[in-house]
């Protein structure tokens, strides 16, 4: 009487991809990984205790804008996934979040030249994940009051809770973005 109704891994996967195609979206074969043999390889959320953080790289230009690049590795033997924003803060040497101090998600960040919304990436084994953090410190000409100064930024992947913290001099005079995760270029 009950029909039993058994999907594959990649049958799963396919009408996930078939459902995002018909709500508009499209498919990108890097954000939804590699299939093999017909087979897609499952990957479950990245836990925090497999993950690292490091600063890659930062860019300044004129009127105090900044921006910061930041990578998450996957440091397991196995494939994982994030999607979202990270939680960025600015705290002091004591550890306390300043004021304004958590940063703003945000699908454009000045620059960037289209909307980035949040996209599934997966993360095979010993591959990074890449975000950006933006800033303005006033820039030269900037007659205000100093900016304030934090020393160390609290970095919190999407769906962990393992935060990490890095000792970083960022002086920001008005609200800190941050972008969502998105996949790095292949080596």
């Amino acid at each position: 009487m009950g029909v039993k109704l058994r999907l594959s891994v990649a049958g799963l996967l396919a009408l996930i991809v078939a459902a995002s195609l018909a709500a508009g979206g499209r498919a990108n074969t890097k954000e939804l990984g590699s299939i093999h043999s017909g087979r897609a390889a499952p990957s479950a959320p990245c836990r925090g205790e497999d993950l690292t953080v490091r600063h890659v790289t930062d860019d300044a230009a004129m009127g105090g804008h900044n921006t910061i690049e930041y990578a998450f590795t996957n440091n397991s033997s196995t494939p994982c996934t994030l999607k979202g924003y990270p939680r960025f803060e600015l705290s002091d040497n004591s550890g306390k979040v300043r004021p304004d101090g958590r940063a703003i998600d945000s699908q454009q960040l000045p620059g960037d030249e289209t909307r980035q919304p949040p996209r599934l990436v997966i993360l095979a084994p010993g591959r990074e994940a890449l975000f950006h953090v933006y800033y303005n410190n006033g820039g030269a000409g900037y007659m205000g009051k100093p900016c304030p100064l934090a020393r160390r930024v609290r970095i919190r992947a999407p769906g962990t809770r393992r935060s990490f913290v890095l000792h970083e001099d960022i002086r920001s005079c008005r609200s800190v973005l941050v972008s969502a995760v998105r996949s790095s270029p292949s080596p």
